[in-house]
């Protein structure tokens, strides 16, 4: 299971909401906001692909979203899975 470490860029005025939100969302766990407008967060997926699709869902349909930036992506075990 590929599995994303990412800081979430927000509007500053936005921060809380888009946290909110974030928290309701099936694959992605939040771990608190660093420097007023960055989210810390974590994403599960099946494949990578489903990583890259999430991350440009999350972008556009949550207000207030600037950017997704990995610090971290671990997908060794799909690797394993296609040899």
């Amino acid at each position: 299971m590929p599995i994303a470490g990412v800081t979430i860029l927000t509007e500053r005025k936005k921060t809380m909401d888009v946290l909110n939100q974030l928290q309701s969302i099936r694959n992605l766990t939040t771990y608190g906001i660093h420097k007023e407008n960055y989210i810390v967060a974590v994403l599960e997926a099946d494949k990578s692909s489903d990583l890259e699709q999430m991350t440009e869902k999350l972008k556009e349909e949550i207000p207030g979203v600037l950017g997704i930036y990995p610090a971290y992506i671990n997908f060794e075990d799909e690797l394993k899975d296609n040899l």
